[in-house]
């Protein structure tokens, strides 16, 4: 059984359109890489997907990995990121070089607890071996 079963989906903005009957399984251990040229619906499907964009026809249904014993759980679905793309950054974001590695270990904590000693060290381990030492604050 697919963890991602997509049937007829169609979505878009603004009355118009931009993708329809879009029929896609995706199974445990697959990877899926998603082309196409701009304005391809690309985004716009990977928003449904996330629940960024609400479909305006067909479903989409997540099942538990079925595999036994189980390499992911129901957590899987936390795993699901989307990092739009622009053409500017904005070099006043005020996050620093450590936040971002220490983000990556934010699954481990509550959003309202702190970073404890033994992340904090991780962090400046992967530092290290990313040779960033020195950059930590910017």
């Amino acid at each position: 059984k697919p963890i991602i079963e997509i049937k007829n989906l169609a979505a878009g903005y603004d009355g118009r359109t931009v993708l329809h009957d879009v029929n896609l399984n995706v199974y445990e251990r697959d990877f899926l890489g998603i082309i196409g040229p701009n304005g391809g619906g690309k985004t716009t499907l990977i928003k449904c997907i996330l629940g960024l964009l609400k479909p305006t026809a067909g479903e989409i249904n997540f099942h538990a990995p079925t595999e036994d014993p189980p390499t992911l759980n129901f957590q899987f679905f936390t795993f699901l990121g989307y990092l739009p793309q622009y053409s500017t950054i904005d070099r006043k974001f005020p996050i620093s070089v450590e936040e971002v590695i220490l983000s990556g270990l934010s699954i481990q904590k509550s959003l309202t607890s702190r970073f404890t000693p033994e992340q904090r060290e991780k962090g400046k381990h992967i530092i290290a071996r990313m040779g960033l030492e020195g950059l930590e604050h910017r």
